[in-house]
């Protein structure tokens, strides 16, 4: 495993930790939002480790489902997990309409443990 993907994983790992105490702290739009960025990192860090290299969001996204949901490599529930936590995390930083509440948030800090644990089950971590 390379030192990349390692700090990938770190980072994923953090954010995941940031989003517990973000809601924690009254703050259920906020931690949404950086439990898809530590899906987002963990996706990275799965799709570095077989030197498939894209950082572009939708790229991410779409080369998980690509190279590991429709191979069969990964539960595709994985790849639907990380296109709508970003969809919720669009709500959460750009819809000015709509706020994202906290039974949501924590319905997305469970599936963004399951969605690490995963990754890094099939990393070997």
């Amino acid at each position: 495993m390379t030192e990349e993907v390692k700090k990938l994983i770190e980072k994923a790992e953090h954010a995941l930790e940031v989003a517990k105490d973000l809601l924690r702290d009254g703050y259920p739009s906020d931690a949404a939002s950086k439990v898809y960025y530590s899906m987002y990192y963990a996706a990275q860090a799965l799709l570095k480790s077989e030197d498939i290299d894209v950082t572009k969001h939708s790229a991410v996204e779409s080369a998980l489902g690509y190279y590991f949901a429709k191979a069969g490599r990964i539960d595709p529930k994985y790849h639907r997990m990380l296109i709508d936590a970003r969809k919720i995390r669009e709500i959460a930083d750009y819809d000015i309409q709509e706020e994202i509440i906290e039974p949501v948030a924590s319905i997305k800090i469970e599936e963004g443990k399951t969605f690490l644990a995963a990754i890094k089950d099939r990393l070997g971590l």
